[in-house]
C-alpha cells in the first residue's frame, strides 16, 4: 500500500481485522488520539470514509501482493 507509513500500516491491519482504536492503541502502545490521526490520514490517503472501505482496500492489496509473490 504505497504512500502509508510503517505505523499506518500497522494500524491498518488491526483496523481491518476489527479492532476498535482503543484496542489498537493498547496493542501499540499509542494515545487513541495518536491512533485517531493515523486513522483520519490512512482514510485520506486512501480517499476512503470509512473504516469498512479502508479494510476493504487492504484486504484487496495483501491479495494482490499475495499473487504477485506467490
Amino acid at each position: 500500500m504505497g504512500g502509508l507509513t510503517d505505523r499506518e500500516l500497522e494500524v491498518i491491519e488491526r483496523l481491518a481485522a476489527g479492532r476498535t482504536n482503543r484496542e489498537i492503541a493498547d496493542e501499540l502502545v499509542l494515545s487513541v488520539r495518536t491512533v485517531d490521526r493515523h486513522v483520519a490520514r490512512i482514510f485520506e490517503k486512501l480517499g476512503v470514509n470509512s473504516r469498512a472501505a479502508a479494510a476493504s482496500q487492504f484486504e484487496r492489496a495483501r491479495t494482490e501482493l499475495g499473487n504477485a509473490v506467490g
